[in-house]
């Protein structure tokens, strides 16, 4: 493997493993790879910069995944409802800035928004569990519809799960 294919796969490598702010991790690589003096200083070409941003993409995807899994309710791992709105916000931004159609990933997004929140109304209603949801009712209604997801695709009695919902 070439020194500039190598370079391009261990910052791929660290924005893949760079934790809640995957575009931060894309100005680091880009800094270090052509800015930094004791870096490399490498031109890149409009290939490596696709793989890179399409890391990023990628990085928001699987965060987002991890807190619409109900599976992580409970867990450290879990973020929760709000971060994951706040990310798909962040995700939107990054495709506005970066040029990416990123409207790909609404339809997913919005199938495990959908598909969480029928089963958090489900194991709360059962009893099974206390509710997960950390932000308003409102917060959770504009992160659905921001992914396209109708409010009569939502379950029955959603806002419950919001804290601060009056029964």
């Amino acid at each position: 493997m070439s020194d500039h294919r190598s370079l391009i796969e261990d910052e791929l490598l660290a924005i893949h493993h760079s934790g809640e702010m995957p575009e931060v991790a894309l100005h680091a690589s880009l800094h270090y790879l052509r800015d930094d003096p004791e870096g490399p200083q490498v031109n890149l070409s409009r290939e490596d910069m696709q793989r890179l941003k399409d890391a990023v993409e990628k990085r928001y995807k699987r965060i987002l995944m991890r807190d619409l899994n109900p599976r992580y309710r409970g867990k450290s791992i879990y973020r929760g409802l709000a971060r994951a709105a706040a990310n798909w916000q962040r995700l939107v931004r990054f495709g506005q800035r970066a040029n990416r159609d990123i409207s790909v990933h609404r339809q997913e997004v919005a199938h495990a928004l959908e598909a969480f929140l029928e089963i958090e109304t489900a194991d709360v209603a059962a009893g099974k569990s206390l509710s997960s949801v950390n932000c308003s009712a409102d917060e959770l209604a504009a992160f659905a519809e921001s992914v396209g997801l109708a409010p009569s695709r939502l379950p029955d009695g959603w806002q419950a799960l919001c804290p601060g919902a009056t029964v």
